[in-house]
């Protein structure tokens, strides 16, 4: 079976949450800086985990993504939109 990818543009987690912020509903807080992303394929397989999250600045939804590898990415789409982008490309 082939290995299926979806193209995010995202940010790396730096500080590993050692500063965890939440708002009143207990959705944790990121920040999220379209100037220092970058735009990656990501394997499915390797998703372990999706996160929802709100950016701080914007108010939007995100997500972090957490690979197989312990890399963990704060992503530019919300945890919902991520899914729907996982589910279409894998069948």
């Amino acid at each position: 079976m082939a290995t299926r990818f979806i193209l995010e543009d995202v940010s790396l987690v730096e500080n590993d949450f050692s500063a965890d912020s939440r708002n009143k509903e207990g959705i944790r807080i990121v920040t999220y800086e379209p100037r220092r992303c970058i735009t990656l394929q990501l394997a499915i397989d390797h998703i372990v985990q999706i996160e929802v999250v709100k950016d701080s600045k914007a108010g939007e939804d995100r997500s972090i993504v957490t690979l197989t590898s312990g890399v963990r990415y704060v992503t530019r789409r919300g945890a919902k939109e991520l899914c729907a982008a996982i589910e279409k490309a894998h069948p």
